[in-house]
Formats: C-alpha cells, structure tokens, sequence
C-alpha cells in the first residue's frame, strides 16, 4: 500500500493539543491506535482510493479485464479476439459479467459512502463532501448503465446503518436522484473555503491548484455528467431529457481539453496505482505475446483508415513490424476463433487474412496503453458531441448541431496529445478531416454517435452505453455458433448469483420489475 502514498497526500488538519497529566490520559493510553475506526479514518484517503478504483480494481484490473475489455470493448467492435474473450462473440460467462457489480461495492462504494458518512456537516470539509456527493454519482452512473436496477440509496451503509440486504433501486428513480444530486452538490461547492489536496487524484493533481480553479472544474464535471445523464433519457422520457440537458449547458460545461476529466497513473506503484487497461493489453497477454488475445477490431481500424482519420497513426501498431504506417493497419474481423481448417470461423479463412495473427494491428502501447497514462472518465470531446445531438433535437445549448460537431472532432483529435506528447494532431489536420468530412443534418444523429464511439477508446463502458442509447455507429454483429444472444449485441450484464442467495428478496423484486437476469434484458433508458 505504499506505493499509493504516492499519488495521495492527505488532508491534514493541525490540532493542537495540551496534553495534562499522564493519569489523565487514561482512555486514550489503553485504545487500540491499530483498530479502525470511523475516527481513525482519513476521509482523503478513502476519496482517493475510491476514484482510483473506479479506474479499475488494484486485484490485477479484475473487473476492468472482464467487463470493460472482454465484453465491452469487444461487443462495440473497437478490439477483437480469436479465443477466449467472451464479449467478441457473446459468449455468457456469468462470473465474468457479474464482475463489476462484484468489485464496486466492496471498493468504489464502500469507500465513497464512508467519505461521504464522515465529512457531513463538517464546516471544514464541506467541498470535499460536495465533491463526493459528485463522484458518487459518478460511480453509480456507470454501475446502473451496466446493470439497470441496483442498490442505490441503501448502498455502502453496512457500518453506518446496519444495512447488509440493501434494496434495488429501480432505475428510474436511480437517474432522477442522481441528478438532482449534481445539481445540489455542483451549487454548494465553495472555492472559500478548504480544498481536497493531492488526494483529489482528478483536478489537484499537483496537489497546488488554485482552490478556485478546483472548485470550478468540479462543478462543470457535475453539470457535464448532468448532460450525459440527460442525454440517457432521450428515448424514455425525452421532456425530462431536454429540462436537464439545458440546465446542464446554462450551468457551465467542461470547456477545453485542460478541463478532462482524468486520472494519471503512477507506473512505479506497481498493479496498486498503474493504469488498469494498459496493466492487460500491454503486459502478458497481449497480443504482441498471445497473438489474437486483444487486436484492433477491423471495423474500428477501417472507419479510421478509409476516413484518413489522423488519429490512425498513434492508435495502432503492427506487432510483426513494429509499423505504426496508417496504410499498414489491418483490424482482425469479430466473429472468429482458432479452431481449424474443420471450423467455419477459423481466422485463416477471413477476407484479407495476412497469414500471420501478428500482422493484425493492436493498440499503440507506446501512445495509448502506457502503464503511467491517463483513463479519461469525461471528456470535451464527449460533451460536445453530446451537445451536438441535443441541438439536432432543437434543445437550446449555444450553437447548432454543426458548431458542436465540429468543436467535438477538433477537441478529440486534440486530446490525444494527453495520451503522449508525441501524439500531436494539427490544426490542419483537424481542419482537412473536417472539410473531407462535414457534417450533414440528415445524418446527423449516425455521424454525431459513430465520433462518440471513436472518441471513447479505452472506456469501453461508455461506448456501449452510448450505443444502446443512440443505436450508432450501425455495427453488424455477429452470430458466432452457440452464442447465448440470438447473434445480438448484450444489451445488459449479469447480476451476480450470490445476490440470489444472500439478498434474495430485493434480488426478486429487481428481476420482477426489470426482467431476467440475462444479456438480452434491456435497462430502463435502453428502448430500442
């Protein structure tokens, strides 16, 4: 645990205190200084823990290699795999979809509760509390995406309440809490008053930002992820949808690059602090060493190279080169396996099969995947795009659908210098793909969610649950022989069969209400 002191300084509070004689000392001599306890506690510290492991679980990345990489990337067809990743040809394995669920609880949930349980009505720590409030929402957000129904408002509060068999939210009541969340917490964030330290792993990073500047960049990733959250409504209750997105932009959005929202990893603190998505695609089972394991999907690999997308040259690379030449790339197709000449969907009878698994293009581990880079949770390039979707619906948000197209494209193309400072777009490069590529109403719905789509590689979480919204970009899938969906994309992933058995009432009366626990469920905002 040493090694996450390292991006963690926690915030100290200096008491002074005159200590009179040692017979009156009595208590405090005989308690137990190694016992935790509420008071013991460092409320910092479990903020940090708890935005760190939401960027994966410090067990080796379990629920990130599982839900994020096996299902996720591999179902929205930016990565593909020839063996055993489940989600390429969805394939049901319920220990590994339950995953998440199986880890946000225990870590992400537990610790923001308890930061939350803590820092309540302490004039002190009131922005710190606020911004809890923040990212609570932020880590319930993804949980019920993936989920749907989930415990919610009794979530997290074993020690505090006594809580151990929490009931299910519906999730209607779920995103409607959430942001009215947001919307509180964003309006009692006080740049007078104490800031997080170094332990806000997301804007103080450097542990010397300016308290105003902490406090306004919070605040706009409130309202942002109020527009994200809006925007899930679309389809399910568009006039709720519309009300919140346009609070969202009136209240003050991320505005620039500088204002992503992202963690930036420690590759000296081993698995604890490292970033969980390159930790698997960059180490031992890539596909530099397991060929096939996790390469570029073909469908993501063409959209780039016909569209002589300049993102192309820092995402891939050519394992059996070392090329990173955007004419070189080839995406591995989904949809086959290594099973033989006798198998139908043996890789070597692909179109285009170069004969080698090496020359099909994987992740740029020098640009994307470093073990010291960042994992964006919310970016500008996401919040445009949504904006541009929002203005195509004829919702007030500044500027027209075009506008925030193109802000959009620019800001994604421009963040990729985040990635890797070698990994610099032009402005004119940015403008000749925008001239080659302009925005056109009529498609606009298709063109705003497939740049969506490219714009969340590596939060593969996002991508699919943008899809399910939007229903962009069009992706075929595949009916890969015995898949458990009917050849369709998962629309949801498994609870966990424990909750059966030790929470079997709330259990129940969440799959009553929603549907059976399987891929195929949809959650309430996915109306397809």
């Amino acid at each position: 645990m040493k090694s996450l002191h390292k991006i963690i300084l926690a915030l100290s509070v200096p008491v002074m205190m005159i200590m009179p004689a040692c017979t009156k000392n009595f208590d405090d001599i005989n308690t137990d200084k190694n016992k935790s306890s509420e008071q013991s506690g460092v409320p910092e510290y479990n903020f940090s823990r708890a935005l760190l492991e939401y960027t994966g679980n410090s067990d080796y990345s379990y629920e990130t290699w599982r839900v994020n990489i096996i299902y996720c990337g591999m179902m929205m067809q930016q990565l593909s795999n020839v063996s055993w990743y489940a989600g390429d040809k969805y394939m049901q394995n319920d220990g590994w979809a339950s995953s998440y669920f199986e880890r946000a609880y225990p870590d992400q949930i537990k610790y923001i509760t308890d930061v939350l349980h803590v820092t309540n009505g302490n004039p002190y720590l009131t922005n710190l509390y606020h911004i809890s409030r923040i990212a609570r929402v932020m880590i319930f957000h993804r949980l019920s995406d993936i989920y749907g129904d989930i415990p919610y408002s009794e979530a997290g509060l074993g020690y505090a309440g006594s809580i151990f068999t929490p009931k299910y939210d519906a999730q209607q009541a779920i995103m409607l809490d959430m942001l009215k969340e947001l919307d509180e917490a964003a309006a009692a964030l006080d740049a007078f008053k104490p800031v997080p330290g170094k332990g806000d792993l997301i804007y103080n990073k450097g542990g010397s930002v300016p308290a105003t500047q902490i406090v306004n960049n919070w605040r706009k990733l409130a309202y942002s992820l109020m527009l994200r959250i809006g925007m899930r409504l679309t389809k399910v209750d568009p006039g709720t949808a519309q009300t919140w997105v346009e609070k969202a932009y009136a209240s003050g959005l991320i505005s620039a690059n500088t204002e992503n929202a992202y963690i930036l990893h420690d590759a000296s603190g081993g698995r604890t602090t490292v970033n969980r998505v390159s930790n698997i695609l960059s180490g031992e089972w890539n596909a530099t060493n397991n060929p096939g394991e996790a390469s570029l999907s073909k469908t993501f690999v063409d959209f780039l190279q016909t569209n002589n997308d300049p993102r192309l040259a820092f995402t891939a690379i050519v394992p059996a080169t070392g090329s990173t030449l955007p004419l070189d790339q080839l995406g591995m197709p989904n949809g086959f396996d290594t099973n033989g000449s006798g198998s139908a969907t043996d890789i070597s009878k692909a179109p285009d099969y170069p004969g080698d698994l090496k020359r099909y293009s994987i992740p740029n581990k020098n640009i994307l995947l470093k073990l010291n880079g960042p994992t964006f949770l919310v970016t500008y390039a996401q919040t445009e795009f949504l904006l541009a979707e929002a203005a195509k619906r004829g919702w007030s948000v500044g500027a027209d659908a075009q506008t925030h197209y193109n802000t959009g494209v620019t800001a994604a193309m421009e963040q990729f210098v985040q990635y890797d400072a070698s990994a610099t777009i032009s402005s004119t490069a940015i403008q000749t793909y925008l001239t080659a590529h302009p925005y056109v109403d009529a498609d606009g719905y298709n063109q705003i969610n497939t740049q969506y789509w490219a714009a969340c590689l590596l939060d593969w979480y996002e991508a699919w649950s943008n899809w399910r919204r939007s229903g962009y970009p069009a992706l075929v899938p595949v009916n890969y022989v015995g898949n458990a969906t009917g050849g369709q994309i998962p629309r949801r992933m498994l609870y966990p069969s424990s909750e059966a058995a030790s929470n079997a009432t709330n259990y129940q009366a969440a799959i009553s209400r929603q549907g059976s626990n399987s891929l195929m469920t949809p959650v309430w905002w996915d109306k397809q």
